[in-house]
């Protein structure tokens, strides 16, 4: 697996509850918080915008306009600064949270809501939150081009950006898959791929997930994965030279891909190229 950024210096504006394996991307932070037993959360405020995922437990926000009840698979947006309080209900809960930097959603153009934005249903940004939050949760496979873009995803659904209308045309899309096909044995990032296009980088998952149907970073380890069996088929090449001819960390990782994608060992499939 890429290294995750962990950056000490990076701090989260949380402070209600125990923050766990917390993990940093560029201009954001993923981590879990959870609460013990019952507790009353006093009013309080965030000094980052972020939205959060109620993942067990129940837990609710009083307000002005009535409780806010929040059940497992509900969740929020609230912006920077917003006063609020919460409870805890018996048992505990647990929250998974992406927080984002100001300064980084300054340098996207994007304008987020004024306002908390609440998604009970699934209508906005749960189900984008619900597969960055299995994505986190698998420490093993996941993939910080995955990550980052999905979090674009999440923030392109809450965002007001004045970056709405971007021309998706056909040339936009070859510039983009022509910079995979030749980088993918690179470390790139969402900000190397909309630089390659001419694009903003929130419009390069937008745009991957309309014309392939997964993530920039799901396309890149197809790739990978793909050369790595090509590779497979020169028995001088060691398991150990495929993984890094391939741009993969290391044999480990390259494992693990070639087993969620296909099903079965390096060894299995080295047998059936040759």
């Amino acid at each position: 697996m890429e290294p995750a950024t962990l950056n000490p210096l990076r701090r989260i504006g949380w402070v209600y509850g125990q923050v766990q394996d917390r993990m940093d991307l560029d201009g954001a932070s993923l981590f879990e918080t959870t609460h013990r037993r019952r507790t009353e959360v006093p009013v309080h405020e965030h000094e980052f915008p972020y939205l959060t995922l109620l993942i067990n437990g129940k837990y609710r926000e009083p307000c002005a306009h009535g409780d806010s009840q929040f059940i497992p698979f509900s969740a929020v947006f609230h912006p920077e600064r917003t006063r609020h309080a919460g409870v805890v209900e018996e048992h505990g809960c647990g929250f998974f949270t992406l927080e984002l930097e100001p300064c980084w959603l300054r340098k996207m153009d994007a304008e987020l809501p004024h306002d908390s934005v609440f998604d009970w249903h699934g209508q906005r940004f749960l189900w984008l939150m619900l597969r960055l939050f299995r994505e986190y949760r698998d420490e093993e496979a996941r993939f910080p081009l995955t990550m980052e873009s999905l979090a674009l995803e999440v923030l392109a659904a809450i965002t007001q950006g004045k970056s709405e209308r971007v021309e998706r045309s056909a040339s936009v899309w070859l510039h983009l898959r022509e910079k995979m096909h030749d980088s993918f044995r690179d470390p790139l990032r969402i900000g190397d791929l909309a630089t390659a296009a001419g694009v903003h980088p929130v419009h390069v998952a937008r745009l991957f997930r309309q014309r392939t149907g997964v993530t920039p970073g799901e396309y890149l380890q197809r790739l990978r994965a793909q050369y790595a069996c090509r590779l497979m088929q020169k028995p001088e090449l060691s398991l150990c030279d495929v993984a890094f001819e391939s741009g993969f960390c290391d044999q480990s990782h390259m494992n693990r891909v070639l087993r969620r994608f296909m099903q079965c060992s390096p060894g299995k499939i080295r047998s059936l190229t040759q």
